[in-house]
C-alpha cells in the first residue's frame, strides 16, 4: 500500500451552498449544490500530475461522471485536458464504487488518487483503515503556490474522547509533520522522519489500535531515537 489521495478542499460538494425549504410540510425539501470551477479543478490536477512525477508517474481519478452528469463530467473534461500537458504520466480514470472495492482488494493499482472533496474525504479515511489504523494516516491542507500557510494534521483529527490518556497512535501526527517538511523543501528531514517511523512500526512498536501495548510517548520516543541513532551513525 503506496499511495496519496490527493482531495480537493475549496469547492466540490461541501461549499454549503444550498437551504432548506419547508421541513416541517409534506413539501419539505433540502439541496445542496456542488459547485466546481474551471481554475479549482484546473491547480489540484497541476498539483496531483507534479506529485505523481515524484513517484510512480500515475495518476488514477476518482470520479462518478456517469451519474453527477454536470459536475463532474466538468470535472473529467478538465483534468484529461491538464493530463495531456503530461505524457510521461500514466492517466486513468475511475469510477468511485470501482475505487473504494478496489482499495481493499487491490491497493496496489494506486499512486496518486486525484479526487473531489467529499470522495476524499470518504476515501482518506479507508486509506487509512486498510493500512490497519486512522492512527497512521498524516495529511495536509497545501496551499501549493506557498503564498498562504499550510496546515498539517493526522486524518482522524485530535482524537478528544482519549485525550491525556497516552494511548493515541502518534504517527498520524508524526507523519504530517513529514509531510510539512517535504512541502517547504526540507526533502532529507522528512525522509528521516519517515524512516524513523517504519524503523518503529518494524519491531513491533505499536500502539492499542495496532493490537500493541506501547504507549504514545513510547512510540514518539522510538521515533525520535532512530533518528538521533541515524545522525550519530553518520556523523
Amino acid at each position: 500500500i503506496d499511495f496519496v489521495v490527493v482531495r480537493e478542499n475549496n469547492e466540490g460538494e461541501f461549499v454549503q451552498s444550498g437551504k432548506i425549504m419547508h421541513p416541517d410540510k409534506p413539501g419539505g425539501m433540502a439541496m445542496d449544490t456542488s459547485i466546481f470551477t474551471r481554475f479549482g479543478i484546473e491547480r489540484i490536477a497541476h498539483y496531483s500530475f507534479k506529485l505523481a512525477r515524484k513517484r510512480n508517474h500515475k495518476v488514477t481519478n476518482v470520479t462518478k461522471s456517469n451519474t453527477l452528469i454536470n459536475s463532474l463530467a466538468y470535472w473529467d473534461r478538465v483534468i484529461a485536458e491538464v493530463a495531456q500537458e503530461y505524457p510521461d504520466v500514466e492517466y486513468s480514470k475511475m469510477y468511485i464504487d470501482n475505487a473504494s472495492a478496489s482499495f481493499v482488494l487491490r491497493p496496489e493499482v494506486f499512486d496518486v488518487i486525484l479526487t473531489t472533496n467529499l470522495f476524499g474525504d470518504i476515501l482518506s479515511d479507508l486509506g487509512g483503515a486498510i493500512m490497519g489504523s486512522l492512527g497512521l494516516g498524516g495529511s495536509g491542507n497545501i496551499n501549493p503556490e506557498k503564498d498562504f500557510p499550510s496546515m498539517f494534521e493526522p486524518i482522524h483529527g485530535s482524537a478528544p474522547d482519549i485525550a491525556g490518556q497516552n494511548i493515541a497512535n502518534p504517527i498520524g501526527q508524526i507523519w504530517s509533520a513529514a509531510i510539512m517538511l517535504d512541502h517547504l523543501g526540507e526533502i532529507e528531514a522528512a525522509k528521516e522522519i519517515m524512516a524513523g517511523i517504519e524503523a518503529t512500526t518494524a519491531k513491533g512498536n505499536l500502539t492499542k489500535d495496532l493490537r500493541g501495548t506501547a504507549s504514545t510517548s513510547e512510540v514518539a520516543e522510538s521515533v525520535v531515537q532512530f533518528i538521533n541513532a541515524t545522525k550519530l551513525s553518520t556523523i
